[in-house]
């Protein structure tokens, strides 16, 4: 599943929790790291390596730069399937009150990955966090739940970063898509399937970064091309029309008419005056 990640800030922000343990794994090449039944959630950062993390049925490739989230009540099954050494933090808490009730909504009580990509910070905090957890005294776990809403805070920014600079990419790449191929005939739903996204969350995602929907700057594109053809060149309303994708002229002059507040003809022959 993909969580969303404001979602999960809010849901670690407003729900209560205690850290259980902070565990430091190592496994040797093809070495079966631990087979169980989880009785609590636990998050699983993986350092160095390659593995794979199997709840019930589902599967996870275990990587540095992922996390993965665990929930209570799953067969748990993790392996080292590299030909190097393997090594991860795997941070065990309990929900308390409202939180350890059962919610479908609830990310605490799903499983999920993460993309937090090269994060030494996060190391050097988990780190921390598991020195301090083996002193086993009521300051140090008070430190170590400290340290917990801080490692949060600095997965939940990481996730965003790396979200923000692939949703850049995505945008990027559809304007120079739409800019060689604005004159073949394209729609929402094409456009995110080319992403394999929803065309909500793209509309959303395109609109963030150039403050229009993709559609509109597809329109856009197209009439800019054709004022430009109209000035330079002796092209009849519907041959232009029909060269930006618009086979029906009508159509593309009551675009042009919306968009540059002028009907093409109109357009044309103020330009020549």
């Amino acid at each position: 599943m993909d969580p969303d990640i404001n979602t999960l800030t809010e849901q670690w922000i407003t729900n209560s929790f205690s850290v259980s343990s902070v565990v430091r794994i190592f496994r040797n090449p093809r070495e079966l790291s631990t087979s169980y039944r989880t009785t609590c959630p636990s998050f699983t950062f993986i350092m160095r390596g390659h593995g794979t993390l199997t709840l019930d049925q589902y599967s996870y490739r275990l990587e540095p730069g992922k996390v993965v989230h665990s929930c209570s009540g799953v067969s748990l099954k993790a392996w080292n399937t590299g030909d190097e050494a393997f090594e991860c933090f795997r941070v065990l808490y309990l929900p308390e009150a409202k939180a350890a009730e059962p919610d479908s909504d609830n990310y605490m009580h799903k499983h999920f990955e993460l993309e937090i990509g090269h994060s030494p910070l996060i190391f050097s905090v988990l780190d921390k966090m598991h020195r301090t957890s083996d002193l086993s005294d009521i300051r140090s776990e008070f430190q170590v739940k400290i340290l917990f809403y801080d490692l949060l805070g600095r997965m939940f920014d990481a996730v965003r970063s790396l979200q923000a600079s692939e949703h850049r990419a995505i945008v990027e790449e559809c304007i120079a898509y739409i800019h060689l191929h604005f004159q073949e005939q394209h729609s929402l739903a094409s456009l995110a399937g080319r992403y394999q996204l929803t065309p909500k969350y793209f509309a959303e995602l395109f609109y963030k970064s150039t403050g229009v929907s993709p559609i509109n700057y597809l329109i856009r594109y197209r009439l800019k091309y054709a004022e430009k053809l109209l000035l330079t060149t002796n092209a009849s309303i519907r041959e232009i029309g029909k060269s930006v994708g618009y086979a029906d002229p009508y159509q593309f002059s009551k675009l042009f008419k919306k968009h540059m507040g002028a009907a093409p003809s109109d357009f044309k022959s103020r330009a020549l005056n």
